[in-house]
């Protein structure tokens, strides 16, 4: 039997690289409660114009890479495209930036912020909740920069609560939406690399006792 290859020895092809872009990334999967899923993710993620960021979809998730604000335009849009009243729908996903081992390959940039997706939506401010845990890597402060975040969501009256290895909140999609969007744009001003880790469910049928 071999010995254990020693991790620390081992060379990634990777090592010491980093995008030099300011590519904020997002990988996520959707999961619709209903029989009909497959052509409802399908379907959502083909009515997104995602000319401003790069994207790739596989039997597991969707990437996009680009600029924060596009980032997030096209990600909301695939679960407001996916609802429907009554849908148990859930998406959960995660955003970084900063990681060395990143490149800049499989990015795509426009020099303005204007959303291609959220302003041309009909949707209705339907109510979700979602948890959050955000992890401000090879950062000191790191739990500063995490109590900052709490106190967003109440000042953005999401109605935050601390639970084991997450904060969870609730309000409006677009308002949640919005936060995550802060919340990513909070953490890349605090630490070099961040990454926000996320779940928003609406619809759930699950019954829970009323938080304190």
């Amino acid at each position: 039997m071999s010995e254990p290859r020693n991790c620390q020895s081992h060379e990634f092809p990777w090592e010491g690289r980093g995008a030099s872009l300011d590519i904020t990334g997002a990988r996520f999967s959707i999961y619709p409660m209903d029989n009909s899923f497959a052509s409802i993710i399908l379907d959502s993620i083909l009515m997104v114009n995602t000319d401003k960021v790069y994207s790739e979809s596989d039997a597991l998730s969707t990437v996009y890479r680009g600029r924060l604000k596009h980032v997030f335009d096209c990600m909301g849009a695939v679960f407001l495209n996916s609802w429907s009243p009554g849908l148990h729908l859930a998406l959960e996903g995660q955003v970084s930036k900063g990681c060395p081992g990143d490149s800049d390959a499989d990015s795509y940039f426009t020099e303005d912020d204007v959303p291609l997706n959220r302003p041309n939506l009909t949707v209705e401010n339907f109510s979700v909740i979602a948890k959050l845990a955000l992890y401000p890597l090879g950062c000191p402060g790191y739990l500063d920069i995490i109590g900052e975040v709490i106190r967003m969501a109440d000042r953005e009256k999401l109605n935050p609560k601390i639970i084991h290895y997450a904060t969870r909140i609730e309000g409006g999609i677009f308002e949640v939406l919005d936060f995550l969007e802060h919340v990513s744009a909070f953490a890349q001003d605090k630490s070099s690399h961040y990454v926000l880790h996320f779940t928003i469910s609406a619809g759930s049928p699950t019954r829970e006792q009323p938080y304190s």
